[in-house]
């Protein structure tokens, strides 16, 4: 016991002083100085080398950083995968989820306001508040669109490769099949470090960028989701 409390206070240590705004600077300049210089290698499957494709399209590749992960990252702790990417906190790691309105009137995602299906970013140690979801998606309509035509939930594993041609794990908000509407949770903004990791096409490949250039160049929505 003794020992995993001073485990977890060395953590929140060391995320305290990543958090400290000189460190914070300087982090985010190595960051993109190592993101400048990151090749992907010839190895990398396919989804991966069309995920770094889109991210030269949207011009964000040379702030884009990839990673290979060990098969067996999904059995680790969340601090450990932390560890592993070198990311400055477990805050900073986040998942890319495909909700779908399963009340809706209709199949189309060529309406960002009102999508049957939205790709939702949020962090791991957060959990996404459905009702706020619907909140947040009716009030682009403003409000036109009654309540029961919502219900939020998560898209089969199937439904999710198939819009997004990326499998469990993997899933990629950058490089998708279909130009899925994408909902970033506003709290991934207050990072700090402001980088985030992200699946990158594969369920062994991440990768990760800052907040900033994401959000303007995929013109994401930001919510509060938790």
């Amino acid at each position: 016991m003794f020992e995993e409390r001073a485990i977890e206070e060395l953590i929140d240590t060391i995320s305290n002083l990543y958090a400290s705004p000189k460190l914070a600077l300087y982090y985010l300049d190595y960051f993109k100085q190592k993101a400048k210089n990151n090749v992907l290698v010839q190895e990398a499957p396919e989804p991966v080398k069309h995920v770094e494709q889109a991210c030269k399209e949207l011009e964000i590749r040379s702030v884009t950083r990839f990673y290979q992960v060990e098969s067996d990252y999904y059995e680790w702790e969340l601090q450990r995968r932390a560890f592993r990417l070198l990311a400055p906190s477990r805050k900073h790691l986040c998942k890319s989820v495909i909700f779908e309105n399963t009340h809706s009137t209709h199949d189309s995602i060529d309406d960002p306001n009102n999508s049957k299906y939205y790709c939702v970013i949020v962090q791991y140690i957060a959990s996404i508040n459905t009702q706020k979801l619907m909140n947040f998606v009716r009030a682009l309509s403003d409000k036109k669109i009654s309540k029961k035509h919502y219900n939020f939930r998560l898209a089969s594993p199937e439904k999710s490769l198939e819009l997004t041609g990326f499998g469990n794990g993997g899933v990629s908000p950058i490089g998708m099949r279909n130009q899925i509407p994408i909902i970033l949770s506003k709290n991934i903004l207050s990072l700090q470090p402001p980088i985030f990791y992200l699946g990158a096409g594969h369920i062994d490949w991440k990768l990760a960028l800052p907040a900033d250039n994401f959000v303007e160049k995929t013109h994401c929505y930001i919510a509060d989701l938790s």
